[in-house]
């Protein structure tokens, strides 16, 4: 079971490309659209948060993911 994991992990880190905080500070202040979700808990988000990004838990995301992102070619960024 633990080689599953590593397994998806390796394919997500291969297929999701990672992106700096300046460089999305930068495409926010271009004016480029840019979803910030914030995947922690209210607690967590309590203690600081990223001044444009909309808390969705990780336990609510695929329940909220289309009405938070309505537009599917929208760059998405999870903190």
């Amino acid at each position: 079971m633990v080689d599953i994991g590593r397994k998806m992990v390796e394919i997500a880190q291969s297929t999701v490309p990672s992106v700096g905080a300046k460089e999305v500070h930068d495409r926010v202040q271009s004016g480029e659209p840019v979803v910030i979700l914030d995947v922690r808990e209210p607690d967590e988000w309590a203690n600081g948060i990223i001044e444009s990004a909309t808390l969705l838990s990780r336990g609510r995301i695929e329940g909220r993911l289309e009405e938070t992102v309505p537009d599917k070619d929208t760059a998405v960024v999870i903190h």
